[in-house]
């Protein structure tokens, strides 16, 4: 026996992944199903039959969890957190195989060969004190020119290699342009991304999410609306009256975005479909839950601007001090 249809590399995992093993002698087979690590993610068995398929997708789903990070200076290194490499096992009474390891990547869409992966606009903004990425799937070696325009008019001009084959993330850190007024990131062909660089409002917050092409993208809210907290009490009643026996509170924190475009707007629907997402705090990126479940995405004639609500993962703790 064995395994006669795997999944492309870096096919994503929100599309169904087929697996076939073939010319099965034996009245039973398991197959299992395995991370890099040796971890088994499930077995599947069949029984009296010459060849199987089955739909890989559904064991690696939330299989794999992003850290994001706001260090690290300005570069290119391997997304090896944005991908998950899995391998098969088929063991009957007669024989054990084993698969080669593929790789595959979180996301809903397959991608051409060579691609830069975001969701958001070409034209950003970014202050002295974030950082940017941008996400690229390469087959072959290609340069990213870094294009800097300084507050002076002057213009300087760096370039960084997407070394090769696999998943690629290029980090953009302000710090490293504190006199930058416009810095162009010329990935040709694979796309163009221009940013102007801005200090966020007072008390603006930046988010990021897990996108579905697998990027990590980010973006800074400049106003927050509201800050609330909402209490849950479970009281008991006897012959003093009520009684609190336990209280959890929950922060949730209203969001608007600047004024924008349909195409920014639609980007930042993202936020509402993501399984991850992140705030922006002094210690780092720390995970939250977004409540909205609607936003406007289009006024016909205007700009507009999209509101969100958002809490953190854990009852009893807040954002809003951080």
């Amino acid at each position: 026996m064995h395994f006669s249809t795997l999944p492309p590399a870096y096919a994503p995992i929100g599309q169904p992944l087929i697996c076939t093993l073939t010319e099965i002698s034996s009245p039973s087979v398991d197959v299992r199903i395995l991370l890099s690590s040796g971890r088994l993610l499930g077995t599947k068995r069949f029984v009296k039959t010459g060849s199987a398929s089955f739909d890989l997708a559904p064991y690696l789903r939330g299989q794999l969890r992003v850290t994001p990070s706001a260090e690290g200076a300005t570069g290119v290194v391997a997304a090896t957190d944005r991908q998950l490499m899995v391998y098969l096992e088929a063991e009957s009474d007669e024989e054990l195989i084993t698969s080669a390891p593929f790789i595959l990547r979180p996301a809903l869409q397959s991608e051409t060969p060579t691609a830069l992966l975001t969701t958001l606009p070409t034209e950003r903004l970014l202050a002295p004190d974030e950082s940017d990425e941008l996400l690229f799937l390469s087959r072959t070696p290609q340069p990213l020119h870094v294009v800097v325009t300084g507050r002076d008019g002057s213009v300087t001009a760096d370039t960084h290699i997407v070394p090769g084959s696999g998943l690629f993330r290029f980090t953009l850190r302000g710090a490293d342009f504190a006199t930058a007024d416009h810095i162009l990131i010329d990935g040709t062909p694979t796309g163009t991304i221009r940013y102007t660089m801005l200090p966020a409002p007072e008390g603006a917050c930046r988010l990021a999410w897990l996108s579905e092409r697998g990027s990590l993208e980010q973006y800074t809210f400049p106003l927050v609306e509201r800050v609330a907290c909402r209490v849950t009490k479970n009281r008991s009643y006897g012959a003093e009256g009520y009684t609190v026996q336990r209280a959890e509170s929950e922060e949730q924190i209203q969001l608007r975005s600047a004024l924008e475009g349909d195409e920014m707007l639609s980007a930042l629907r993202g936020l509402l479909t993501a399984e991850q997402v992140w705030m922006r705090t002094a210690e780092g990126f720390v995970p939250i839950d977004v409540l909205s479940e609607e936003a406007d995405i289009h006024r016909h004639g205007i700009l507009s601007s999209l509101a969100l609500t958002i809490r953190p993962t854990l009852k009893n703790t807040t954002l809003w001090s951080c």
